[in-house]
This record gives C-alpha cells, structure tokens and sequence, in this order.
C-alpha cells in the first residue's frame, strides 16, 4: 500500500495509508468472527442499569433443546421450512414484541462473509474474507430511516478475520496470521508471529493479546520509540485448540476456542483451570462482573471472574451460534445464529424473549452494537449488512 492518508467522501482523515479503489476478490475464507465489542459492562453503554441479583437466578424458560430428528440416515428434513431441524421462516423488517425494526439492508456490501466489524468516530469499519476493509456512514433520512453509505474501501493482502479498535489504532487480524495495523497519526505497522488466522484481539492494560487459529495466544507491546509491536509472551501450553475468542474478567484472560474454554492467570501467565464443556466456543460477552459464553451448538453458560459456573442453559430453539452482542436498550443480549436468526435475551435477567429471521437462512457472522439510540448492525455471511433499531425502554 502506498504511504500517506486516504480522505473519504466527507474529507475527513482516515487510516494512515488507507487508499480508495476496488475491494480485492477471491481471498481463502477465514473463519473468525473478530472483535465485537465483548467488554459490556464496564463503560458508559449501562449507566443506569441496575445490579440485581436475579442476574444469577437465571429463569430457563424459553431455552430448548428441541431440534428435531430427520427421517434416514444423512437425509436432511426439509418440511414446513425446517432445515436440520431448525424452522426457517421469511425474512422480517421488524418484530413488535421487542420494538425492534430494520432500517436497511445493503446486500452485497462485500463480495463474501462480513466477518467483523468495529465503531469508530469516523464510522463503521467492516471486514470481509474478500479481502477487503470498508467504512460506512449512518445517515438519517428525511423520514427519519438510517442508511449507510459507503465511504471508503481499502484493499488487503489476505481475507480479514478480526478488527479491533483502540487507542487511536485500527487492527485488522488476516487470514495468513498477519496483523495490520493503522495509525491516526498515517503509520502503518504489520505485527508478524502467528501462522494462522487471527480470530480475536483485545487491549488490556495498553497490551495487545491475540488468539489465532495456530493455538497459540500472543502478547505485544509497543515499543515507544520505534511506535514498533513486539511479542513479548507466547501462550501455548493448555490452550483449547484454534483460539476463537478472548476475554479479560478479573484478573483471568478467558480463552475460547475448538475444544472448550480456558482460564490463564494474568500474572503468572498459565492456563489455571480447563472450563467444561469441552464445545467449541462462538463468542463471549461480559455483564456486571460476569462472562456470558456462547457454545457453537446453541448453549449459554455464566461464569464469574473465577471461573465458576454459575448458570447454563439448553441450546436455543434457533440453533446454533455464532456471534454475541449486548444492546444497551432493554438491555438485551443479541445471539446471531447460523440459520439467519437473531435471538434476543433481556438482562439482568438473563430470560430468554424471542428470536427472528433477520437473514435469508445464512449465518449471522458479525453483530455490531453502536452503545446508543438501540442501533445494531448485523454482517451476513454472504456479505449482506443490515442496520436494526430497539425503541422500546
């Protein structure tokens, strides 16, 4: 990429080195989902909502674990709507019973899966397997709608897995284990040491952490003078398999990937103690001192900062899931499912509402809350974006 800043449609600066021009095709797909805002709870998103204790006396009703059986072996049931048991109805504009509507669709937003996507001052930042980074601008129409329009596509060298952005810094986790990252100030800086996709990254105490497809958890600094990122630790012992997720509670980093979810003592920098279920691990989304994980297969469990269960629930009617999002209106938890469901659970609560086609039977990749006015955006696997609204108290 060439040097210097890139100016979108409104003149603005953008990422040092970011250029306009057509997205680059035909990238291997990455599988991750990236960072979606998991830190929820300890910022100005839930002024106002109040702690309760209900929170661990989770209700259960409302979770199934209903599927439904096909008839035959390796024969998929394809009656009133049902694809592998899970009923795929039409596609909704707006659910009632959470007063929730959509604003607009952009189909075809990127050639292949939106994977993540990350809010900043400038606008919306999404990334795609089709090798490209894009920014969005909410505009509000004269009849009071939002639309998005695009202002800015940057070509990558490999599909975008994971976005993150802190400090005054974008990073766009690829495929190939890279990490671009762009500065406000035009650096451009690309951090080498996985072999894999990265599938997520945080920031904690000015440390960078990433979790990648190679099992392996990576810590960096940046070195002041150089304005350089170094590896200073590698975590490999322990880890559950290809790193999916990442989270600080406490004084515990919550590692999810394939083969479950582990807790690493941030002093010692060791896996403390293996989490069952051993189940792959979509996401993960913190609430009042706790951490909501989700399991690919549909399931919830609650921890505390120690790492001790305290609630589960069965695998949701819609499903299994892939990503998680927590809505400040309500509150709500968001659950994107692989059918093209999102599912809604009120908090503190934690008691699950309901659940609606947002999506023409394809995965809810990516879930992107704005923290306020109850806006969410949704990335589609086969890059279609979508902008949501909850008006309801």
């Amino acid at each position: 990429m060439g040097k210097g800043r890139a100016r979108g449609a409104d003149g603005a600066w953008t990422w040092g080195a970011l250029r306009s021009g057509v997205s680059a095709r035909g990238g291997r797909p990455g599988r991750g989902r990236g960072a979606r805002g998991s830190s929820y709870g300890h910022d100005d998103r839930l002024q106002g909502v109040a702690k309760s204790d209900r929170f661990l006396k989770t209700k259960r009703e409302g979770f199934s674990g209903a599927r439904g059986k096909g008839k035959g072996k390796g024969k998929m049931r394809h009656r009133d709507n049902e694809t592998n048991g899970i009923s795929v109805g039409p596609v909704v504009r707006q659910v009632e019973s959470e007063q929730i509507q959509r604003h607009c669709e952009v189909r075809k937003a990127h050639a292949m899966a939106v994977t993540c996507m990350a809010m900043t001052a400038q606008g919306v930042y999404t990334g795609s397997r089709d090798k490209s980074l894009k920014r969005w601008k909410p505009v509000k129409n004269d009849n009071g709608a939002f639309a998005l329009q695009a202002e800015l596509t940057v070509p990558l060298p490999e599909a975008c897995t994971s976005l993150l952005f802190n400090g005054g810094w974008l990073f766009c986790g690829l495929y190939d284990g890279t990490i671009t990252a762009f500065a406000q100030d035009g650096a451009e800086k690309v951090l080498q040491g996985h072999r894999r996709s990265v599938q997520t990254m945080l920031v904690h105490h000015n440390v960078l952490i990433t979790g990648a497809g190679d099992r392996e958890v990576r810590l960096w600094q940046m070195d002041a003078a150089t304005s350089s990122f170094n590896c200073t630790h590698t975590l490999k012992e322990s880890i559950p398999g290809p790193v999916s997720k990442l989270h600080v509670l406490g004084n515990n980093l919550f590692v999810g990937g394939m083969d479950g979810l582990a807790v690493v003592n941030l002093e010692t920098l060791t896996v403390s103690n293996i989490l069952p279920p051993q189940k792959p691990v979509a996401d993960m989304l913190e609430f009042q001192g706790h951490i909501i994980v989700a399991y690919s297969e549909g399931s919830l469990r609650i921890f505390d900062a120690d790492g001790k269960l305290k609630n589960e629930t069965k695998p949701l009617v819609a499903g299994p899931l892939l990503s998680l999002a927590g809505l400040e209106s309500g509150p709500r938890v968001l659950c994107g499912h692989a059918k093209g469901h999102v599912s809604t659970i009120t908090l503190p609560t934690f008691e699950y509402r309901t659940n609606f086609q947002a999506l023409d039977a394809c995965k809810v990749e990516s879930i992107l809350c704005a923290g306020h006015d109850g806006i969410f955006l949704l990335g589609s696997q086969d890059g279609t974006l979508q902008l949501w609204q909850r008006v309801g108290p």
